[in-house]
């Protein structure tokens, strides 16, 4: 097909999509204060704890990718990703598995979500799944997943479910299709997750991907109900955009970089609770178009990302866990893992902390998803 017609086409598709965000874009909260919550619990030091566990994979399902992780009320661990015969493949489901803290042990993985319970809950034709997002409000459990009824990950939707009480096994309830666009409603994705603000909702990070490619903030009330969008900036193929609290009002978010601006990484604060962004930056470090995290540990923040380190030929060989010096310069402070097979990756980190605690789980090798945990006192002896 002509280029320049394809072009054309993008262009209008793009200028629709866009046209739809704008109607949301910045919401005001006139009477209201909004805050972040940022989670920190005052423990006493114990001795340095680390820990490194595979997870446990579905039988004869060959790989997995995309873990997304919550605390759940009793301390435990909630993980879930998808696993497949490969990423797109329609036989694709979203698993769970539980961390008992006590135990320090994964339980046996099950299935959260099918594409054929998804296309029966929103009567919608559901030809694969994607990447999963876990949330938790007291005992809601939010669960947002990447849908597609047609081509590839560019023509897909956000879909929302919840349940209270979580029990493996049990279904989701589902509550709708995330509308973000009163036009073409597609190429919208989720990845990174939530932060919780003080009026009872959270920020959710998403990002659009059809033509050009670019970061969204989505905000949601107590009751999960969507209420604004938020275009943050307008640099061109940042994705996936991972946000996390510096301050009270004010937050840090950074982004995948895909393939621009000398694979370069991307900051930017917002101010008054998300309703002011400031300009992006560029950052010290390289991003070779991998998914990377920020953490809040402490009052300090904390920079999960891929790294050349270990393996200067792989992009996602290395996974690195660096210090905020500021908004722009970050300093490593140790590699958490990597990988020496051909073509492998230790990619897709989602980090969370209980306040003493850190836990990561990301991809290795796209055949299982790993966990890492360590403490505070670890931390301060490897620094």
């Amino acid at each position: 097909m002509d280029s320049s017609f394809m072009k054309k086409v993008y262009f209008v598709l793009t200028v629709i999509l866009l046209g739809g965000v704008f109607l949301y874009l910045y919401p005001q909260h006139p009477n209201n204060k909004l805050n972040f919550q940022i989670t920190l619990t005052p423990t006493p030091y114990t001795r340095p704890y680390f820990s490194k566990t595979d997870i446990p994979m579905p039988p004869k399902v060959p790989s997995a990718h995309a873990a997304t992780l919550i605390y759940l009320e009793n301390g435990d661990l909630l993980t879930a990703f998808f696993g497949g015969s490969r990423e797109g493949a329609r036989d694709v489901k979203i698993y769970g598995s539980i961390y008992d803290v006590k135990k320090h042990k994964w339980s046996q993985p099950f299935i959260m979500l099918t594409k054929e319970e998804l296309s029966q809950k929103s009567h919608q034709y559901i030809k694969k799944l994607g990447n999963p997002v876990l949330y938790r409000d007291k005992n809601k459990i939010y669960l947002f997943v990447t849908g597609t009824n047609i081509g590839g990950w560019a023509t897909s939707k956000i879909y929302q479910l919840y349940m209270y009480n979580f029990i493996p096994n049990k279904n989701f309830t589902y509550q709708g299709t995330l509308q973000l666009s009163p036009f073409l409603n597609i190429s919208n994705l989720v990845r990174s997750i939530p932060v919780k603000t003080n009026d009872g909702g959270f920020y959710l990070p998403i990002y659009h991907e059809l033509a050009d490619k670019y970061a969204l903030i989505l905000k949601f009330d107590s009751s999960g109900k969507l209420t604004s969008i938020i275009k943050p900036n307008g640099l061109h193929r940042q994705l996936q955009p991972s946000l996390s609290p510096i301050s009270d009002s004010s937050c840090l978010v950074v982004f995948r970089n895909h393939d621009r601006y000398d694979n370069t990484m991307f900051s930017q604060i917002c101010l008054k609770g998300g309703e002011r962004w400031l300009k992006p930056e560029m950052t010290n470090i390289k991003n070779y178009n991998n998914s990377a995290n920020l953490i809040n540990f402490n009052k300090d923040i904390y920079l999960i990302h891929n790294t050349l380190d270990l393996n200067p030929n792989l992009e996602r060989g290395t996974l690195t866990l660096s210090k905020m010096m500021s908004p722009t310069e970050f300093k490593k402070i140790f590699d958490l893992d990597h990988t020496t097979s051909p073509n492998g990756e230790v990619s897709y980190p989602t980090t969370i902390t209980d306040g003493d605690n850190i836990d990561i789980v990301y991809t290795y090798n796209r055949k299982n998803i790993r966990h890492i945990r360590f403490n505070r006192s670890y931390l301060k002896a490897r620094q």
